[in-house]
């Protein structure tokens, strides 16, 4: 084995606090950095709210242009020219989802021998924009050398169903710190003290304000709950604009019944204090936000477009969207009153502790290394 770390190169779009950038955290923050050094290629110019740490942690930031699809085929000779000028990177791990396609050709064209494409979407709705993805994707299936997903429907979606029928697409669950969320009915009440949420029954949504979260939706469904329950609360978690969900507020009274907190580095302990947690997505991979949430013990009422790889505990119900919105309130209503318990068995049983997979990640890693290295060698004996 090398006395030196192996070298990942991990590219993301940015390092902002998304569900993707929170999972690929929690790995860099526990994985044993004497075997593996994870580095991040960015497509941005701009810092994200994670570079600080990666740095702290020992890592490096590379700040690049945006990806679009005009500049695709331009990008493909940026990746291959940057990564030949950096040969120490012999593992590309692009977190991609469609775009994994740019980047495994690159590294393909500059004979990186371990280009690792991984899916954490699984898109299902159409539009204009997903329907460009969906001939993206792709290349993918050519150029890359491993075929990751957070679950079976996203393996599906980004690689097609004859790579999974032959089992050569792996799945790896979106893992976290679980000790982090257990629940704690002592942080459950100071937070609760803390934001004056003692008298209410508080619904909680953490997702960042993109169309597929399908907040529009949540307001609605939540207008529904408050007309029958004045002491609900709509507390919302994550960044972005929501102008046009400060429209709907104000049309429709609710200004003194919904909260955004925007961006935070404490969900762990706001979902202590939630009484229920809602997530009526348009599509997901395997969302990182819904396996918190039960990590933290909460009656969970999601959309049955989800991959069903999500459902952990018992304490998980899929609705349809399609569904009125008095059926999700009813639900919602019905959860108040939920006795919650320590859910940790249920995620380290089913694969979600973060520490059991930045093992087997790092295993992998070290594996795939000493199998290029036998090759190579292999290679040099034949000359």
């Amino acid at each position: 084995m090398c006395s030196k770390p192996i070298k990942i190169l991990a590219i993301v779009c940015q390092l902002n606090s998304g569900g993707l950038e929170n999972r690929l955290m929690d790995i860099i923050r526990n994985i044993d950095r004497a075997k593996v050094q994870i580095d991040v290629y960015t497509c941005r110019m701009t810092e994200g709210v994670f570079d600080e740490e990666v740095k702290l942690l020992g890592g490096q930031i590379f700040y690049n242009p945006p990806l679009s699809v005009k500049n695709a085929a331009w990008y493909i000779i940026h990746f291959k020219k940057y990564l030949l000028e950096h040969p120490e990177y012999k593992i590309v791990h692009a977190h991609q989802d469609a775009w994994c396609s740019v980047f495994c050709i690159g590294a393909y064209l500059a004979k990186v021998p371990i280009r690792i494409a991984h899916s954490r979407t699984a898109i299902s709705t159409l539009s204009v924009s997903n329907c460009v993805k969906n001939i993206i994707k792709i290349p993918t299936r050519k150029y890359a050398t491993h075929f990751f997903a957070v679950s079976d429907l996203a393996g599906q979606w980004l690689f097609g169903n004859r790579l999974c029928e032959k089992g050569m697409v792996q799945v790896w669950p979106n893992a976290i710190d679980i000790s982090k969320f257990q629940y704690d009915k002592v942080i459950r009440n100071q937070v609760r003290d803390r934001f004056h949420w003692a008298a209410r029954h508080v619904i909680m949504h953490v997702g960042n304000f993109t169309p597929p979260k399908n907040h529009q939706f949540l307001l609605k469904i939540f207008n529904a709950v408050i007309k029958r329950d004045q002491q609900a609360l709509l507390v919302l978690v994550g960044s972005g604009d929501h102008t046009e969900l400060d429209i709907y507020i104000q049309q429709n009274s609710l200004d003194d019944s919904v909260v955004f907190l925007g961006r935070r580095d404490d969900v762990n302990e706001l979902l202590q204090g939630a009484d229920v947690f809602v997530f009526p997505s348009l599509f997901e991979g395997l969302p990182g936000a819904v396996v918190e949430a039960q990590a933290a013990g909460l009656p969970c009422i999601i959309s049955d477009t989800i991959d069903k790889a999500v459902c952990i505990t018992p304490n998980i119900t899929c609705l349809s969207l399609k569904e009125k919105t008095d059926v999700w309130a009813d639900k919602i209503i019905s959860s108040f009153d939920f006795n919650r318990k320590d859910t940790n068995r249920y995620l380290e049983e089913n694969g979600f502790d973060i520490k059991t997979l930045v093992r087997e990640l790092s295993r992998f890693y070290e594996d795939a290394m000493e199998e290029q290295t036998n090759v190579y060698r292999a290679l040099r004996k034949v000359d």
